[in-house]
């Protein structure tokens, strides 16, 4: 029974920490696939790129717009990507930089638009190929190789970890088979069955077959093991992360190890108690009360033990009476809420909670107590606790009840899970937000473009969206350094922040260009003024590691809803202003209804 109850305990332990761990991985390896596809789709749909690959079919154009095409795509590899080309319709090579892979190690197809894949030699890449469309006809594509630095750490084995501790990535391959990436623990490609010689799946089974979920099972190295499982969305890819049975078990027989032979004693004292009452009364008697006198020693000294393991627990423990009055309130909980055990015990547990459920707390219980519905009691819970000094944190609650003398009992049994929710919350801040500058990322402003989208239709209301590309910066960049470059770009960041309202948004595009979501304007020459403000501040000087470096910005403009009437046309239409206002001598903005790109405007 001792095993049974610290095995259970461990195993709902481990299955929460198992499927949110993974549910991390998840997050950050579907937000990073998206935005290198995300970046490959902006490549194919610039208008310059198509302006030019267009002019590659005119034998007076064809020269200036593959040289034209080369600084464009020389220009990309310093957004990120390791590599890319572009290709004419019949799919020759015109322009490219960097260097793609060469014979990758695996190379697996993914559920995206297009033709896409996800590669791995060393590390891993996606690869995409898009093709570029001019008025609903391919005239070329796109393709790129971005190396997924986010992905490839996730594999890598950390000192601290469980030494079984082992996440997989794999892709069905065939029938009933499937290929898979290096691992944490295994560093190599390798091709597995999906279920094992009796037929039954292998966890990364129930991944591929779009399931999420946690199961204990055998593994393909035929070992016990501990297993969260989920797909990567509906990418074709499946995700494990499990540890073998024996590393969770070893703590649980190391407890048992003391703990059997005083059950064994106790066992033996009872039969032996048993056998002295066949004898004479008077022995009887007497051997009663040694008896008595030994088992009430080691009574005293299972209680020892039973105390000295609820004061060891990492986990908080708490119990209360039928009338909400605290009884048990261990060290850890000491620890948690910051009370000292004689400040809580005989008090109403609610001075634990925070309003309204403190208020609320004993009303429920009544409720319960009556009639026996109950919505909390034997389910993990995500509540909001309060500390001695008043302080507000999440905490993880599962509580129990019991009965003992014939009283109904309840204990909670408590983890204060703060870091777990900030870790939570930082990775979707990575997911939504620039790394470099901590402006939203295009993913975010396109949401935000959507929802202002939409509110504007309802209210007959007007807003912009302006496309801003840094004149200047790629020489300082190449000049001065990656270092130097990268804070001038978090000092425009800063700047463009200061210039907006709070209702509008400024995000990174990528590379030098910037996207400002103006929310709402009374009338176009609003948009001017703010997009005239913009100029003037980025025109000052900026101060980086004791240089004096002077910048300016070309700014597009398109209005809603004469310049577009969805998030995607508002976005092109703003490029191609700025391209305008490029050509028309930078430092300067253009509306996209006064946007009259020439041929050959540079990138």
């Amino acid at each position: 029974m001792v095993f049974y109850v610290m095995k259970n305990h461990a195993e709902n332990l481990l299955r929460h920490n198992l499927q949110s761990s993974l549910e991390n991985h998840i997050v950050l390896a579907r937000a990073e696939l998206r935005q290198g596809f995300e970046k490959t789709t902006m490549v194919a749909t610039r208008p310059f790129i198509i302006q030019q690959i267009r002019l590659t079919d005119s034998p007076d154009y064809h020269d200036a717009a593959v040289a034209a095409l080369q600084k464009g795509v020389q220009s990309f590899v310093s957004t990120g990507f390791s590599a890319i080309a572009l290709l004419d319709r019949s799919g020759r090579e015109i322009v490219r930089a960097g260097h793609f892979l060469r014979r990758p190690e695996l190379e697996v197809p993914l559920h995206f638009p297009d033709q896409t894949q996800l590669a791995y030699k060393g590390q891993f890449f996606l690869r995409a190929s898009i093709p570029i469309v001019d008025a609903k006809h391919v005239i070329g594509s796109v393709l790129t190789e971005t190396p997924l630095r986010t992905l490839s750490g996730m594999f890598i084995q950390r000192k601290g970890l469980r030494t079984t501790s082992d996440l997989a990535l794999c892709a069905p391959s065939g029938k009933n088979m499937m290929q898979c990436f290096p691992t944490t623990l295994m560093q190599r490609i390798f091709n597995l069955p999906r279920t094992s010689s009796k037929g039954t799946p292998f966890p990364m089974d129930y991944a591929l077959d779009g399931k999420t979920g946690f199961i204990i099972s055998q593994d393909y190295r035929h070992q016990q093991v501990v297993a969260a499982y989920s797909p990567l969305d509906d990418l074709g890819l499946g995700m494990v992360l499990k540890i073998d049975s024996s590393e969770l078990y070893a703590p649980i027989w190391i407890q048992l190890y003391y703990l059997l032979p005083l059950m064994v004693g106790l066992l033996g004292a009872a039969l032996l108690s048993l056998r002295w009452l066949l004898a004479p009364l008077v022995n009887t008697l007497a051997h009663s009360e040694r008896e008595a006198r030994a088992t009430n020693a080691r009574l005293r000294d299972s209680e020892n033990r039973v105390r000295l393991l609820l004061d060891n627990v990492d986990e908080g423990i708490v119990s209360i009476a039928a009338n909400g009055d605290i009884e048990l309130f261990n060290p850890a909980a000491e620890r948690i809420f910051k009370y000292d055990v004689a400040e809580v015990i005989g008090k109403n547990v609610s001075l634990l909670m925070p309003e309204p459920s403190g208020s609320e707390h004993d009303r429920y219980l009544k409720n319960y107590l009556q009639t026996e519905e109950a919505h909390v009691i034997g389910t993990t819970r995500e509540v909001q606790a309060r500390r001695r000094d008043g302080q507000i944190f999440p905490m993880e609650i599962r509580i129990s009840e019991f009965s003992l003398n014939g009283e109904r009992k309840f204990i909670g049994i408590m983890h204060d899970i703060t870091e777990r929710k900030a870790a939570e919350a930082e990775i979707n801040h990575l997911a939504q937000y620039d790394a470099l500058t901590d402006l939203p990322n295009r993913r975010l402003v396109q949401d935000r473009m959507q929802q202002t989208l939409a509110r504007a239709r309802r209210t007959q209301a007007q807003f912009a969206v302006m496309f801003i590309d840094l004149d200047r910066f790629k020489s300082i960049n190449d000049e001065l350094g990656h270092d130097t470059g990268d804070q001038l770009l978090q000092a425009v960041a800063q700047r463009l922040k200061t210039t907006l309202r709070g209702e509008d948004t400024v995000g990174r595009q990528g590379g030098d260009e910037f996207i400002v979501l103006l929310a709402w304007f009374n009338a176009i020459q609003d948009a001017a003024l703010v997009a005239r403000k913009i100029l003037d501040a980025l025109a000052e000087p900026f101060l980086i590691n004791g240089l004096v470096l002077h910048i300016g910005a070309s700014i597009g403009i398109a209005a809603y809803p004469q310049d577009g009437d969805d998030v995607e046309t508002l976005l092109k239409n703003s490029d191609t202003a700025m391209y305008a206002a490029k050509e028309a001598g930078r430092g300067t903005y253009r509306f996209f209804s006064q946007a009259t790109p020439s041929p050959m405007a540079g990138s």
